[in-house]
């Protein structure tokens, strides 16, 4: 079994963050391959600037959550990554509902400025949502970094997000 310190966490901005953790999305897209499948650390970053802020808020609100119930710089969830997509056109407009970024893989890529470069899916199962997130951690992550915990303190909040009492998304909406 891996350590607390081989254990990847993604950060996303908090309405990105959000919908991993309740399992409403179940594929993170990423330009990276780390060749990594087991538990998953699902972080809620900072906002890049007031009107990112707004309109994450927005959404947010839109999902039933309140500003206060997804703090940033938090752990929020967990989950085991099962599988890593390559992704084709094809592929990535059948899998549209699973990512929530639409059925045009190309208009996508340019959209996020990722022209030329392999779209990777990470598949995402056994969602655990904290009750309450785990506040104070991981400040210095920006929307889109993987990580791993590096100090004693982060080491504990990833220790803490594995412990604490969860709600398993999957057995309680059925899936």
């Amino acid at each position: 079994m891996a350590g607390l310190k081989d254990i990847y966490a993604l950060s996303l901005r908090p309405d990105a963050a959000i919908k991993l953790a309740i399992g409403d999305l179940t594929i993170q897209l990423a330009t990276e391959n780390l060749q990594y499948k087991g538990k998953l650390v699902i972080h809620a970053c900072s906002y890049a600037s007031r009107e990112e802020e707004d309109e994450c808020i927005k959404r947010i609100t839109q999902l039933s959550f309140s500003p206060e119930e997804v703090p940033t710089n938090s752990i929020l969830a967990w989950a085991k990554v099962k599988e890593i997509k390559t992704y084709t056109a094809q592929a990535f407009a059948i899998d549209a509902k699973l990512h929530g970024y639409g059925v045009d893989l190309n208009q996508f890529l340019t959209q996020e400025d990722w022209h030329g470069k392999t779209l990777y899916g990470y598949v995402l199962e056994e969602h655990h949502y904290l009750n309450l997130p785990i506040m104070g951690v991981g400040s210095e992550y920006q929307h889109g970094d993987w990580w791993q915990a590096e100090t004693p303190f982060e080491i504990l909040c990833f220790k803490q997000c594995f412990d604490t009492e969860n709600v398993n998304i999957a057995e309680s909406v059925g899936y």
